[in-house]
């Protein structure tokens, strides 16, 4: 228990997420992240809350909780934009497009997962290989038609196209 009039700061609650998160406990990191949320207004901390932001989507998505993990994306994907970090941005559309593809919107998904793709690979983002591997396995889920319409639909990148519907891989 903390003494009376002491406030946890921001940095306190994002070291406790983070050793909760490393011990594997997500449930306790999760709610760790949300009460450093609050602390990280938009307007003064904006690249710590899309840090903030993310890992909260990610370990909502860990816990089940689909519903907050769309409502950290949709607040995340237009900061990220803001800030003008295509990484952060492309990996919040391409994580939250799987949400989608997972949930049932099979064709929905798998166009923000290209989408997604597109901007990781046009910052050169690590994840880019990784995430296409990820949207190949998941495209044998719906039919090869399918597939090749909403690649085609979320991208005029002929390279991306190539990669995503090439035989083999991932």
């Amino acid at each position: 228990m903390n003494p009376p009039g002491y406030h946890v700061t921001s940095a306190e609650w994002l070291g406790a997420a983070n050793e909760r998160q490393s011990a594997g406990d997500s449930a306790a990191a999760l709610a760790a992240y949300e009460l450093a949320l609050p602390l990280l207004p938009r307007d003064k901390h904006p690249q710590e809350r899309a840090r903030v932001l993310f890992q909260m989507a990610q370990l909502a998505r860990l816990e089940g909780q689909v519903e907050r993990a769309f409502a950290s994306y949709d607040e995340l994907l237009p900061l990220a934009a803001e800030l003008a970090d295509h990484r952060a941005h492309g990996l919040a559309v391409a994580m939250r497009g799987q949400l989608v593809f997972m949930q049932g919107d099979k064709s929905a998904g798998i166009q923000a997962m290209v989408s997604g793709l597109e901007e990781l690979r046009g910052c050169g983002a690590g994840e880019a290989e990784h995430l296409t591997c990820h949207t190949r396995f998941l495209s044998r889920r719906l039919p090869r038609a399918e597939f090749e319409r909403c690649v085609h639909a979320a991208t005029a990148d002929e390279a991306l196209r190539d990669v995503l519907l090439r035989a083999g891989g991932c």
